[in-house]
This record gives C-alpha cells, sequence and structure tokens, in this order.
C-alpha cells in the first residue's frame, strides 16, 4: 500500500524554500496496488493523480487513481473487486477553509469496473462546455466521465468510443489539428496479461524487465465535435511505432503552430511525433537528438515534461529514469533539434543513484525560474535485498532551478 503525501508551501527565502509535508483535512486515501509472489507488471503502475476544478468555484480539487485487488494467483476473467470501497478512485472537493470532502459516491465516480486495474487520469473539458472531464486510464479499458455540471459524472466511454484496451498508462487531451475541440492521446505500455506474466531474476524473484514483453501502440482519437471521437491512430501515423510508452507530454517544440507529442518510452528510444499540420504525424526522437541519451543509449523513460526550463521561449524535455541512467534533459536549440543537457545543468548528479516516476516543472520560490519536482521509487520492492546501495522507498526530488 502506498501513502499519498502532498507538499504545502510554508516560507520562501531569498537562499532556498522550505517546506513541510502535510496530509490537508479530509484526504484520506491509501493506494492499494496489492502486491503479490506473483510480481504482476501491473502492481508496479499506479495511480495518477488530477488537480483541478471540477465544480467551477475556483478551488483546485484532487481526483486519486487506485489500483485494485490483485489475488495470488490471478484468476481468468480477471476481475479486480473495485466494487468495494477499498479500491474506488477518489474525488476530494476543496472547501472554502482549506479543507477537503470525500465526494466520490455523490459525484458518480465510486464504479471504476470490476475488470479495470486503475493507472492514470487526464483532464480536459471535450465538449466545450465549460466544465473539466476526466479520463481514466486502466489496465482493462478507460473510462471517459462527462461533467455534468451538477457536482456529477457520467460514464460516456462507450457513446464517445474511447475504452481503448490492453494496457494503457497515460493519457492527455491536446487539439492537434487547431479545430477548437480537444482530441485524446493515450499510451499503453505492453502486450501483457496475467495468464502470460511470468517472474526474473535468480536467487531473487523479480519484476521482469519490459523487454520481456511485446511492444505496442499508443492511441490518437480524434473529437468529432458530436461528444463522439474516431480512432485514427493509423491514418494519423501514431501506430507505425510500437513503444512501451508511460509518460506523455505535447508542446510545439518547432513553432510551426502545431501541437508535438513526446512519448516517455520504458527500455527503448524514446518518441518525438512531429505534428506534420495536415492530420498526420512523423516520428522523428533520434533526427532531433531526442531518442538517446548523449552517448547512444535506449532511456528507461517514465515521467516527462515538455516545457521551457531556462526561459528562453522554446519547450525543452525532460525525461525521468531508473537509477544509473540519470534523468534525461533536452535543451531545445530552436532549429528543430535538441542538445542533451543533463550533465551540464547537475541534473545528472542529482538523479544517479534514483528512479523517477511522475515530474513537473513548476516556480517553487517565486523566482521566475521554473524548479524541478520528482515523485522518486525504485520499481523493484525487493531492490536493497539484491543490491544495498539502492533503495525502494526514496524522497522525492526538489531541484531549484538557478538562472538556468
Amino acid at each position: 500500500m502506498l501513502r499519498v503525501l502532498l507538499l504545502s508551501t510554508l516560507v520562501a527565502t531569498v537562499a532556498s524554500a522550505v517546506f513541510e509535508v502535510q496530509f490537508p483535512r479530509g484526504v484520506n486515501f491509501t493506494l492499494e496496488n496489492s502486491p503479490t509472489p506473483q510480481k504482476y507488471l501491473i502492481e508496479t503502475m499506479p495511480g495518477g493523480v488530477a488537480l483541478f476544478d471540477y465544480n467551477n468555484d475556483g478551488l483546485l480539487d484532487i481526483f486519486l487513481v487506485n489500483g485494485g485487488r490483485v489475488t495470488n494467483p490471478m484468476s481468468i476473467p480477471e476481475n479486480f473487486d473495485r466494487k468495494d470501497p477499498r479500491y474506488w478512485n477518489r474525488l476530494f472537493r476543496q472547501n472554502k477553509d482549506g479543507s477537503f470532502t470525500d465526494v466520490t459516491e455523490q459525484s458518480g465516480l465510486a464504479n471504476a469496473g470490476d475488470g479495470n486495474y486503475g493507472m492514470g487520469v487526464a483532464v480536459g473539458d471535450y465538449d466545450n462546455d465549460g466544465f473539466s472531464d476526466l479520463y481514466v486510464t486502466s489496465y482493462g479499458k478507460n473510462i471517459l466521465y462527462h461533467n455534468n455540471g451538477d457536482g456529477t459524472f457520467s460514464d460516456v466511454t462507450a457513446e464517445a468510443g474511447v475504452a481503448a484496451g490492453g494496457w494503457s498508462v497515460s493519457a492527455g487531451f491536446l487539439d492537434y489539428d487547431n479545430d477548437g475541440k480537444l482530441d485524446l492521446f493515450v499510451t499503453r505500455y505492453m502486450e501483457w496479461d496475467t495468464k502470460h506474466s511470468k517472474t526474473c531474476g535468480g536467487e531473487w524473484h523479480t519484476y521482469c524487465p519490459p523487454e520481456e514483453f511485446p511492444a505496442t501502440t499508443s492511441i490518437l482519437y480524434h473529437n468529432k465535435g458530436d461528444g463522439t471521437f474516431a480512432d485514427v491512430s493509423q491514418k494519423s501515423g501514431i501506430a507505425a511505432k510500437k513503444g512501451r510508452g508511460l509518460g506523455v507530454a505535447f508542446a510545439d517544440y518547432d513553432g510551426d503552430g502545431f501541437m508535438d507529442i513526446f512519448v516517455a518510452n520504458d527500455g527503448m528510444q524514446q518518441f518525438l511525433f512531429r505534428n506534420n499540420g495536415n492530420g498526420t504525424f512523423a516520428e522523428r526522437a533520434l533526427e532531433a537528438g531526442a531518442g538517446l541519451s548523449e552517448d547512444g543509449r535506449r532511456l528507461s523513460g517514465m515521467g516527462i515534461v515538455f516545457q521551457d526550463y531556462d526561459n528562453d521561449r522554446r519547450p525543452d524535455i525532460v525525461v525521468t529514469e531508473l537509477p544509473r541512467e540519470i534523468y534525461g534533459l533536452y535543451h531545445n536549440e530552436g532549429d528543430g533539434s535538441f542538445s542533451y543537457r543533463s550533465l551540464e545543468t547537475g541534473l545528472g548528479v542529482l538523479s544517479s543513484g534514483s528512479s523517477g516516476w511522475g515530474v513537473g516543472l513548476e516556480d517553487f520560490d517565486n523566482d521566475g525560474w521554473k524548479d524541478l519536482f520528482v515523485a522518486q521509487s525504485h520499481v523493484l520492492d525487493n531492490v536493497e535485498q539484491i543490491d544495498p546501495s539502492l533503495h525502494y522507498k526514496e524522497l522525492p526530488l526538489l531541484a531549484m532551478n538557478r538562472n538556468g
């Protein structure tokens, strides 16, 4: 079980920022990843979080994705007991006094589907009605929740046509064709199920590395504007590349007015899908210098940010990885290419012994420079028995940006 902590700023000084870890009042959530001796890979992946104002009262609310119950061994058909409140995703509404109230059941978000094991979440107003909707990814099938504008949500997955299937991890809304409607991109990790799972390692049984299982394609859904989506993965060129997608982020890296897509792949080269402006994409990570490490190694890509870290108004790329691989930082040179800057910026030293997952660039001390925050933990729950120099539970990383 993994406990969720939220950071609250207390003091910021010229020299440094001081933070205290707090549990906001009313936020009582335990992530149930249900580890078993079977070492099912899904146990290592949950669960996403979204901060969004679902009721338009000006206060950020919290949506947390839960995993599910995994048995030892799993039976077929797979069932993760999501009707049990212990395994629900949770929505916490922020109150005016800074406390939170669990509104999961009354908002219509309690039923996550017994065949689903939760992964991530994306937020976007896909129907332009002024209220933010939720798309929850899972191992199993995904769910699109329409925000009804009255404090409740409705499951519109079937009618919208965005269930996906397989093992989806991250997702995001973007308008890739500039038609004013939000489209949807979904990363999928690999072709895997509990029936064909296996353990790896010698003396110590471990979760298998990703290359033990076949790669698969991500999915791009085009918003048709009538509440439905069309799967355009094939005709857009997204499905032409099979990967092991975990993180995804969007930015117009070449300044042509069309949003591009970066996918963090695990155990292989990264993907940079350049938007051709005609509804199609071309994968350009290697040519652009953002596909591998500086010495040509593949990356165990997990989390991704696609933002400007050095205030030159061009979106750069940060990819989190496993320990001893160092997090990848790719600086946008402004000519369609990137240069590897992990060592020059100090990120290599800060990350060489850590395993990073979710990552964000935010200005924590209000000095005008975006700082880097990374959620960290090793993927192997028994890594300390295998290598005492590594740790399963790790502190998060807050790396302060000093003028780039």
